[in-house]
């Protein structure tokens, strides 16, 4: 499913919960340039939780992968493209209230785009603090949860504790890609849906 973005078409995918709520949560993929998109296996296990939960979740590729038109810009381009998927939302769905969830390089695009999207609830997924800028927000737009595991390489853990306006979660024993730790993952991304 295209939508119509600022440099071409982003491959979207648009899954809605089967008994839903009138909720969609637009899912940002890690690191282009390292492999990452809409099907990386950390964001299939947030969107099973989410839609689980009765979450409708929006994926998309960013510019230059899949079939999404463009190239990488180092997040700049990303946030835009993350804004107009945002705007297709609001106006194909104009009652469905705006989750955010980023994995990773996903979760810095959602950071940069709180004050423009104003999601009720934004997760932010193994954020790279202290490798990737996450300026201070003055305000946040609704409540921001953030998950990471103790042993990940690519967070800062003193910073990440410290998140002020932040709520923080840690993940015993799991590193970036949560490998062996889906399932713990899945029940925090449930109790965040839920709570």
């Amino acid at each position: 499913m295209p939508i119509s973005g600022p440099v071409g078409a982003i491959e979207a995918q648009h899954d809605r919960a089967s008994a839903g709520r009138a909720i969609t949560a637009v899912l940002c993929h890690p690191h282009p340039q390292y492999g990452g998109s809409m099907h990386d296996a950390v964001l299939n296990t947030a969107a099973q939780a989410l839609l689980g939960a009765g979450v409708s979740c929006l994926r998309f590729n960013f510019r230059g992968v899949g079939a999404s038109d463009g190239r990488f810009d180092q997040g700049e381009g990303e946030t835009d493209d993350l804004i107009a998927v945002v705007d297709w939302l609001a106006s194909e769905h104009p009652g469905d209230a705006l989750w955010l969830v980023g994995y990773s390089f996903g979760a810095a695009v959602s950071w940069r785009a709180l004050a423009r999207c104003n999601p009720a609830l934004t997760i932010l997924i193994a954020p790279p603090v202290g490798m990737m800028p996450f300026a201070e927000h003055t305000t946040l737009s609704g409540k921001v949860i953030a998950l990471a595991g103790d042993q990940d390489s690519f967070v800062d853990q003193a910073a990440f504790a410290a998140w002020a306006g932040v709520e923080t979660h840690v993940v015993a024993g799991a590193d970036h890609f949560f490998g062996g730790h889906h399932d713990d993952l899945g029940n925090l991304i449930v109790d965040a849906a839920t709570g």
